[in-house]
């Protein structure tokens, strides 16, 4: 589990503690079982507001497994996430997601395939409504992304008209913490996510539920 405002590796030049961090503290070893040392195993990774599961390995072995199951879509992920205006149906967006260089901080949503210096990956994110609050017009949605390439989720919903409260980078215009009092920049939570265990080769599942993430106002 990752909470909001914490790294999932570890960044050159220092930048923060992180979860690796912590791993690593508690076992050297993992330093092995990723293919960067400061990984600590992990295979996914989370931006720094974004709260909820990771997935890693203790062996290179398996974490080769993982990563492959990634890869190919076959680790599925669940978000919630809290984002601007009123949203009633169902939609879906696949596209290709890229950055023009190794340090844009910011992805782009191309809808068809760019030129090779785009760097662009293609993904593709469902979103369902969970819940409208009409006092502060703002939508809690779920989103299911395969393969959940960086910022899918937030960019997807950005390039549909319906940016994350708070989500500057990607054009949101309000702050989050008026409407639920949190102070994290923006909602996002990875709640769900499922893959084939590599020894056992049974389905697992792990979910951390978003409603213990997300104080609502009363009355929304």
């Amino acid at each position: 589990y990752k909470p909001a405002g914490a790294h999932s590796v570890q960044l050159r030049k220092g930048g923060g503690w992180s979860i690796a961090d912590e791993l690593l503290r508690e076992n050297p070893s993992l330093g092995q079982a990723s293919e960067k040392p400061g990984d600590a195993g992990l295979v996914n990774r989370l931006d720094e507001e974004t709260s909820g599961i990771l997935l890693g390995a203790t062996s290179r072995s398996v974490w080769d497994k993982l990563y492959k199951q990634a890869l190919n879509g076959e680790v599925h992920k669940r978000y919630a996430l809290l984002v601007e205006g009123r949203v009633t149906k169902e939609f879906s967006i696949t596209s290709f997601i890229g950055t023009p260089n190794r340090g844009a901080h910011k992805v782009k949503v191309y809808e068809k395939r760019p030129p090779s210096w785009a760097r662009a990956l293609e993904g593709t994110t469902k979103y369902t409504p969970h819940l409208h609050l009409p006092i502060h017009n703002v939508s809690l949605l779920l989103a299911e992304a395969s393969p959940a390439r960086r910022h899918q989720v937030r960019a997807h919903a950005a390039h549909l008209g319906v940016p994350l409260v708070g989500d500057s980078l990607y054009g949101s215009t309000r702050a989050l913490p008026p409407i639920v009092g949190a102070s994290r920049r923006f909602f996002l939570h990875a709640y769900y996510i499922s893959f084939r265990h590599p020894i056992f080769d049974r389905e697992i599942v792990v979910e951390s539920p978003f409603e213990k993430e997300l104080i609502l106002p009363q009355g929304g």
